[in-house]
């Protein structure tokens, strides 16, 4: 009888551990950073740019949506922290995955909460002082005493476009200067050259370089 290469025990033993490779693959899929759960870490800069809108609001509810906005970000950031202390724990030991929990928390709390507030503030300001300058249809206030709503519409356009145009340099510059060459030497973390080649991905991770 002819024996066939797929009858082999060889074979069906490299097939298992093809096919136990691919899930264990699978499974490494980061969720936090590979899936639309990463947006979630956005909530708080929809809600900075909306709170020139939302302060101005009758309704208690909307008023306090830019705070509520942090509540989900909070949740990601923490369970981002969580994800790097876990995957360095079993590769480089509790120490360095302690200095890598706190590396990522520190790196979050900068692109998701400094550098959004940050942006929009500075934007939002730059473009209340242009309108007043020129362009009298947006001023603060209009010549019959009434509010200008169509002020604080551009105003949160303003900063929304700042954040779009701004956050992906500002993003690098927090993991390649701000994280990599001051604060994670000061933690004691040794930045890895094959990384620092790299790209930072949207709120990626401080450590690992995301596509």
């Amino acid at each position: 009888m002819e024996i066939k290469a797929s009858d082999t025990t060889f074979t069906r033993k490299a097939e298992a551990k093809n096919k136990k490779a691919k899930q264990q693959g699978k499974q490494k899929k980061d969720i936090l950073h590979d899936s639309p759960v990463r947006y979630i870490g956005y909530c708080d800069d929809i809600g900075a740019t909306a709170r020139v809108l939302c302060n101005k609001s009758t309704n208690a509810f909307v008023r306090s949506i830019p705070v509520i906005s942090y509540i989900p970000v909070a949740a990601y950031i923490g369970a981002d922290v969580l994800s790097a202390y876990n995957k360095s724990k079993h590769t480089e030991g509790k120490e360095i995955a302690k200095k890598r929990a706190i590396s990522q928390g520190i790196f979050q709390g900068i692109t998701s909460i400094l550098f959004p507030i940050g942006i929009v503030t500075a934007a939002q300001k730059a473009a209340g002082k242009a309108f007043d300058k020129f362009i009298p249809a947006l001023k603060g206030q209009l010549e019959n005493g009434a509010k200008n709503h169509k002020r604080d519409v551009a105003l949160a356009l303003a900063g929304l476009g700042a954040l779009i145009a701004v956050s992906k340099y500002a993003d690098k510059f927090a993991k390649n200067v701000l994280m990599n060459k001051i604060i994670n030497p000061i933690i004691g973390i040794k930045e890895n050259k094959t990384e620092s080649k790299g790209e930072t991905g949207i709120k990626d991770n401080a450590g690992t370089t995301q596509a």
